[in-house]
């Protein structure tokens, strides 16, 4: 199979897994309580006063609201409507108590405080991961190797929210070295100011991501090192006399790389998905703690365009992967 008919059958791939996945999606909404579908006004609205003219009221609030997002139209129309909304990214508007305005603007708006805060840690931490991974492999069963083994692999399995309290409450209540609400923090500052307020606040949640994040990539890392130090072709680099430092980071590396690569570009999909628990945390105000208020608000038109976007993301960076390795060993796409 050549690499056009390759990327072909994997764009016909992304095609039926995004149409499933925005199939899925409409119909998990539709069954929702909080759709407005059949639910009583009574227990939608809560009146002031119960009488028959504020039920009244709420229940012409309950039917302007059904016609405006179009919960009138039939099934199929309201189907048809939503994939044309959801594939040119029209997601409506926030229908919470905490956000208003176009979710598309919402979703611009925050995006960046993620990508820059889990986009950064998964890079960091794979770019760290790689070169340890290797590291202790050529250490393996030495000191080093166990303990650097034994930490991150403690920290891998540690809860992400055990982790951000453990940082809060050292560094920001104890020692009083960074703030304990992100954007309480840096939102009273302005300009320069402001980036540098930002990157200040950011260190806790990125050191907690980092830890959690670099385990993963190490553990994947290491156990690939290990198989490829013991294949023949290093044995006949070091029978030439080559470097230890040059066999490992120019060679093993090199050929250990494609399974941590993999893994990297799934996570890297997943950043718009936000940390939810370590954002909430410190009150970093980024799309994984909107997804957290828009569920509590009840703001499904949020919540519907962040679920899509996230398996958008997921999918394209399989793709990606799918891609680099079908170009990096051609076994796999003839495969």
């Amino acid at each position: 199979m050549g690499i056009k008919s390759y990327i072909a059958k994997k764009v016909i791939g992304i095609i039926v897994t995004m149409w499933v996945i925005a199939t899925i999606n409409f119909f998990l909404f539709q069954v929702m309580p909080f759709t407005l579908l059949g639910i009583n006004p009574e227990l939608w609205f809560v009146p002031i006063v119960g009488t028959q003219h504020n039920l009244q009221y709420i229940e012409k609030i309950r039917e302007e609201v059904i016609a405006e997002l179009g919960f009138n139209k039939p099934l199929d129309i309201r189907y048809l409507i939503y994939l044309k909304a959801m594939f040119t990214f029209n997601f409506g508007y926030n229908v919470g108590s905490v956000l208003s305005g176009p979710v598309i603007s919402t979703i611009a708006r925050y995006a960046p405080y993620t990508v820059l805060l889990l986009g950064g840690s998964t890079i960091v931490a794979f770019f760290i991961s790689l070169y340890l991974g290797v590291f202790s492999a050529h250490k393996r069963g030495t000191s080093v190797d166990q303990v650097s083994f034994m930490t991150l692999l403690f920290f891998y399995a540690m809860p992400s929210f055990w982790i951000g309290s453990l940082l809060l409450l050292v560094f920001a209540y104890y020692l009083k070295l960074a703030p304990p609400n992100a954007a309480a923090y840096f939102s009273s500052f302005h300009g320069i100011a402001y980036y540098i307020a930002v990157l200040k606040a950011m260190v806790l949640p990125f050191t907690s991501l980092t830890l959690i994040s670099i385990g993963g990539f190490y553990l994947i890392q290491r156990s690939t090192a290990i198989d490829i130090i013991n294949e023949d072709f290093v044995t006949v680099l070091k029978a030439k006399g080559l470097k230890n430092r040059s066999i490992l980071y120019k060679h093993v590396l090199r050929n250990a790389i494609l399974p941590t690569l993999t893994i990297f570009a799934i996570s890297m999909g997943f950043v718009l998905s936000g940390a939810v628990i370590t954002e909430t945390i410190f009150g970093w105000p980024g799309l994984g703690y909107w997804t957290y208020m828009a569920i509590v608000t009840q703001d499904f038109p949020l919540e519907q365009a962040i679920f899509f976007i996230i398996s958008l993301m997921v999918v394209l960076a399989n793709f990606i992967a799918d891609i680099s390795y079908g170009l990096l060993d051609p076994r796999i796409r003839r495969g």
